[in-house]
């Protein structure tokens, strides 16, 4: 019976073997279990990207934080939020996008032989504000590891043109700020800051370089893959939606009491009447014409000029096209109003011609292009422009009625008459004013 004991032995050796709890695997980071962070960036046509981080008032914007790991182990490579997190702030101005990164590393590591530096991806996509692209994603390195050697951070696209991104870092005790300005006309050729939206998403890689058997860990804004970051799709990074156009009618508004206090309807169009790469807004109300932007006759500042036009009794809402009239490869201004005639039950298409410089706006024509019944009953003149260089050609539509009235419409001195078939002529040469 001396086997006994050993054999008992043996026997509860193997039932607390198989009933000792695994030791658990490390849980590793996943890009899936970061969701899209939206952001909210305010308007601040002052900002630079040049350290001074006063500028960002978070009670204008808001911050948004991350801090779940993308890659690495979070028992190994991760041990809480002072090892690796970032929060992220945005803002804009007439011509470009800012950014203020904010990394939360207990170890800011420069580049050695099996590592690489510390260091951020910032991924922008513009887009107008129904999701249409205007432009591919691109990527932005931010490389804090030369710093902490003495030199300076690497601030650079990572592929493409190299121009029209800038930035600066710095170094703390809790980690590393960056702030940066990118170009809206390096990102696409039509600009999103009047009405549209930046996609955007930050990835920040981190190595602590204290052992040889250590993995990247890298945290994000959005579900970003860090082996394959150029691969992001759009529809994963977050949005922030561009409203200079509506910032900058506000301002406008509450600038000048005669726009503010306008009892009409505002027709608006966007174009780049000054050629600042940034589209001026141009509206149009009763008997007000306005131009304003930034960057206007070299100002960095909101500034506008206006006109008041020929007062007459209006009808319906104006309308306004920008368009080279003349061939001089500038455009012009043309706003177009139906006005009810004070001599009749009609009413008549009267359109006035502008230009726009340094000296602001210059009426170049003043004519009507067509007037009808009220009623809507047949009869009709039309006539028909030509325009040149130095002026243009008016000529009458022959299919106008022959019987009806030429059309009276108030303050007409600077207006050319319409032809009709009781005029002396059919066609009539006119210079600009």
């Amino acid at each position: 019976m001396k086997w006994l004991v050993p054999a008992i032995c043996f026997c509860l050796l193997c039932s607390a073997t198989s009933f000792a709890a695994p030791k658990e695997k490390p849980r590793k980071g996943n890009p899936s279990e970061q969701s899209v962070l939206d952001l909210t960036a305010r308007l601040n046509t002052a900002a630079q990207a040049d350290g001074n981080i006063t500028d960002w008032n978070e009670g204008d914007g808001s911050k948004v934080g991350f801090q779940t790991l993308l890659s690495g182990e979070y028992e190994y490579d991760w041990t809480g939020p002072k090892d690796l997190s970032a929060t992220v702030m945005s803002q804009y101005s007439a011509d470009k996008i800012f950014f203020l990164i904010q990394v939360q590393d207990n170890v800011v590591a420069s580049k050695k032989k099996q590592w690489k530096s510390d260091r951020v991806e910032l991924w922008l996509a513009p887009e107008t504000a129904d999701g249409k692209s205007l432009g591919p994603a691109r990527g932005i390195l931010l490389d804090v590891g030369p710093q902490v050697d003495g030199g300076k951070a690497t601030i650079k696209w990572l592929s493409g043109k190299g121009e029209g991104v800038e930035g600066v870092a710095f170094i703390h005790s809790e980690g590393y700020d960056f702030e940066v300005g990118v170009d809206f006309s390096a990102l696409s050729k039509t600009t999103p800051a009047m009405n549209g939206v930046m996609r955007y998403c930050v990835l920040v890689r981190d190595w602590d370089q204290d052992d040889p058997n250590e993995d990247e860990a890298s945290v994000g804004s959005c579900p970003i893959d860090p082996k394959k970051s150029s691969s992001i799709k759009r529809d994963k990074m977050g949005k922030i939606e561009l409203k200079l156009e509506e910032n900058t009618w506000n301002a406008l508004l509450h600038s000048d009491q005669e726009m503010y206090s306008k009892d009409a309807a505002w027709a608006k169009v966007q174009y780049d009447l000054a050629g600042t790469s940034q589209p001026e807004i141009i509206a149009f109300a009763g008997d007000l014409l306005v131009v304003a932007g930034y960057g206007l006759n070299g100002y960095d500042k909101l500034t506008w000029s206006k006109v008041t036009l020929s007062s007459g009794t209006i009808k319906l809402a104006p309308e306004i096209t920008i368009k080279d009239v003349d061939g001089d490869k500038k455009p012009e201004i043309l706003v177009t109003r139906n006005e009810h005639c004070t001599n009749g039950a009609m009413n008549a298409d009267r359109t006035y011609l502008f230009r726009y410089d340094a000296g602001g706006l210059h009426l170049m024509a003043n004519y009507v292009t067509e007037q009808r019944n009220d009623d809507g009953s047949d009869g009709f003149i039309r006539n028909t422009y030509k325009f040149s260089k130095t002026g243009y050609t008016q000529s009458l539509d022959r299919a106008s009625s022959t019987t009806m009235t030429a059309c009276e419409l108030a303050a007409t001195d600077d207006m050319s008459s319409i032809l009709t078939h009781q005029s002396s002529e059919t066609t009539r040469n006119v210079p600009y004013m």
